[in-house]
């Protein structure tokens, strides 16, 4: 199978600033180490949005730069689609994890007839909207979008910040792209209450990391294949706040008691094995909260083993 990498640099859904630079991060650790990651697949430069941060952005202070958004992912949307199409692997690098919006849109759009299963892998739950977040970040919010599941919460969006989540929402078609029963997340372990109460609503399928070292990392990769087999696609987010600050410190939000290199290795190249599984996406990796690009590096060698298993698929 054919492997593409889509650079989608767009970091407008962060609070802190440079995911926009991850995957420069990972070309400089594979010069540094020899890797041929970028010898093994073409690459596909997305145009971003970024210079919106330049802008004011007190329009919508409960989604910021949420316009900036909407053509981004829907570029994306389409560039995920055409590869999956024409039977190419896409490697998603961004970028913060707002940048789901667009892949598992394109996703869902490449197999319109088909449920997708997202397997998300991740410390935290993505799950508030413009009602609910308390920090107006995007990227907090993507898992609520792609489902469209709205709680109300406290705040009181604009009508300029509705419209735009509308339109992104509507990204590829307006049904929901996922569904709550076809959505595993895998690392969860700091979300709000009003994030808690939609998965314990919707009854979603959580692996903490104490559960996954109860049975390791190979178990948990059989029973979540085994739990979306009515799926007919599978689209996998990892997002590396999932991994231990122990590992590296250059993501935005990083939370104690992550995942260690080898279980997150072990994860991607299980589930990266299953010929269901269309898209991968490898977000929030910020150079400029690292020392020494050690995050890049780790992940790196997360990333080297799925070029090898997806082109002999």
């Amino acid at each position: 199978m054919e492997v593409r990498l889509i650079e989608a640099a767009s970091e407008i859904g962060a609070g802190t600033r440079g995911t926009s630079l991850g995957m420069g991060a990972l070309r400089v650790a594979a010069w540094k180490m020899g890797s041929e990651l970028f010898g093994h697949a073409e690459e596909s430069i997305l145009r971003d949005e970024n210079d919106v941060m330049y802008e004011d952005d007190t329009q919508s202070p409960n989604a910021h730069h949420i316009d900036g958004l909407i053509r981004f992912e829907s570029d994306l949307a389409f560039e995920v689609y055409k590869f999956q199409r024409n039977n190419v692997f896409p490697i998603i690098v961004g970028g913060d994890h707002s940048i789901a919006i667009g892949s598992v849109s394109g996703t869902k759009m490449a197999h319109p007839g088909e449920r997708i299963g997202v397997i998300w892998i991740d410390a935290h739950a993505d799950m508030h909207s413009p009602w609910t977040t308390p920090s107006g970040n995007v990227h907090g919010m993507p898992l609520a979008l792609l489902m469209n599941i709205e709680m109300k919460g406290q705040n009181r969006p604009r009508m300029f910040t509705l419209d735009a989540w509308d339109r992104l929402r509507k990204i590829g078609g307006n049904e929901p792209k996922l569904s709550p029963q076809d959505l595993v997340i895998i690392g969860l372990r700091d979300y709000e209450k009003e994030e808690e109460a939609i998965i314990k609503e919707h009854n979603i399928k959580v692996v903490t990391v104490e559960q996954l070292r109860k049975t390791g990392p190979d178990a948990v990769v059989k029973d979540v294949l085994a739990y979306l087999a009515p799926c007919g696609k599978l689209h996998v987010s990892f997002d590396v706040d999932s991994l231990d600050p122990s590992i590296s410190v250059g993501t935005g939000t990083p939370v104690p008691e992550g995942l260690f290199l080898d279980e997150a290795r072990t994860l991607l190249t299980g589930f990266c094995s299953d010929p269901k599984t269309v898209a991968l996406d490898v977000v929030e990796i910020n150079p400029a909260l690292d020392t020494r690009n050690a995050m890049a590096e780790n992940v790196l060698t997360v990333m080297e083993p799925l070029f090898h298993i997806l082109r002999a698929r």
